[in-house]
């Protein structure tokens, strides 16, 4: 992808490129997204970054934050997170695994894109990506595993974990399959 010298916000072509390049990204690395689902052109709002979800359900998009709307990596590193989001839209929290991996692949197509790396702004999201990178094979291969057990990031179990991760630790994985309230 050449980003364009204009800013995110004046450039729908380019973010509508960015975010189908970010979902073919995410699905080789986490399995394929739920194709019922649209997804729809990202959005710059006041509020984002967030996972919005049509009035019907029928899809999703990635709201991103006002400060993305003027600055490329900040945009990309904000779809990245929602595009994992994308994968599975769902109303309401998910659980700590999807927002570790979500963090995870935000990181990780910074680098892909040779843009600098951020830290993540809440500890919740730090922590998140703490307990996924203690998984084996981090950050991507047991959430990839455990997710094509069950369909989806947000619906894995401990089960489905000690599944793919044979070992890991009973308390990690009942905090990964827990409520995250980013905060």
């Amino acid at each position: 992808m050449i980003f364009s010298n204009a800013r995110p916000d004046g450039s729908p072509s380019a973010l509508w490129q960015l975010q189908n390049e970010l979902l073919h990204l995410a699905e080789n690395l986490l399995g394929p997204r739920d194709h019922s689902k649209i997804i729809y052109q990202p959005a710059f709002l006041s509020g984002g970054p967030y996972l919005w979800n049509s009035t019907n359900r029928d899809g999703a998009a990635a709201v991103l934050s006002m400060n993305a709307a003027g600055f490329w990596p900040t945009a990309v590193y904000e779809m990245a997170h929602e595009t994992v989001h994308l994968l599975n839209p769902t109303d309401g929290y998910t659980n700590w695994l999807e927002e570790g991996v979500a963090v995870a692949f935000s990181l990780h197509v910074l680098e892909h894109y040779g843009m600098d790396k951020y830290s993540p702004t809440l500890q919740t999201y730090t922590d998140a990506l703490e307990l996924v990178m203690e998984l084996p094979g981090r950050p991507f291969a047991v959430p990839r595993a455990a997710r094509s057990i069950v369909g989806a990031l947000n619906a894995v179990t401990v089960e489905s974990l000690h599944a793919a991760a044979p070992g890991h630790a009973n308390e990690k994985l009942d905090r990964l399959v827990s409520i995250c309230v980013p905060r």
